[in-house]
């Protein structure tokens, strides 16, 4: 018996991962008031109902979404942070990267989706601060001193500004190379 040519195999995974990543790319584009079930089933070329099989919600989506975000966030940091000789420092220089970076290994719509998702709702808030709590805790020994925080703390201003679109970027890439370098100076001052 020959396999019908019209019936697709199931690959639920596959069809989740899909899922994912049409919602992620929707985020990025509209926020998270643009991602509707609809939406994100014709991206993937399923039904509604194939959607709502793999995730009962349009929240449950979202959280997943936001979780899935964050887990490639991690990949990212922890490539950028392997890749620097000096361990003092060496989250805030990768938290530095991806926050003032628009096109980071591969994040660049992610990070905008998790950054409009993240100023749009405060369960997501929750879910950032929550990640970036666990990521300081595991890098105290490397990045707790005050001048750290002070320069993530102006990589976020940063960022707002160039987020609110009022941004040179020729400026943010001048300021970013400078904040880099001061990761280096602050345990010397």
């Amino acid at each position: 018996m020959l396999d019908n040519p019209h019936q697709r195999k199931k690959e639920p995974q596959v069809i989740r991962q899909a899922i994912l990543q049409h919602a992620i790319a929707l985020a990025a584009e509209k926020g998270v008031n643009g991602v509707s079930i609809q939406a994100v089933a014709d991206l993937v070329g399923v039904t509604k109902g194939g959607v709502f099989h793999h995730f009962p919600s349009k929240q449950k989506l979202l959280e997943s979404m936001v979780v899935s975000l964050l887990q490639q966030l991690d990949v990212v940091i922890d490539q950028l942070i392997a890749q620097d000789e000096q361990p003092y420092g060496s989250f805030t220089r990768a938290y530095i990267e991806v926050t003032l970076e628009k096109q980071v290994l591969g994040l660049e719509h992610s990070w905008s989706a998790i950054s409009m998702t993240m100023l749009t709702d405060k369960t997501f808030n929750e879910y950032w601060i929550q990640w970036l709590n666990e990521r300081l805790m595991k890098h105290h020994q490397t990045d707790s001193d005050i001048e750290l925080k002070i320069l993530r703390y102006a990589a976020d201003g940063i960022w707002l500004t160039a987020f609110t679109e009022v941004e040179d970027e020729a400026e943010t890439l001048q300021l970013k190379a400078k904040l880099i370098a001061r990761s280096y100076r602050a345990k010397l001052d």
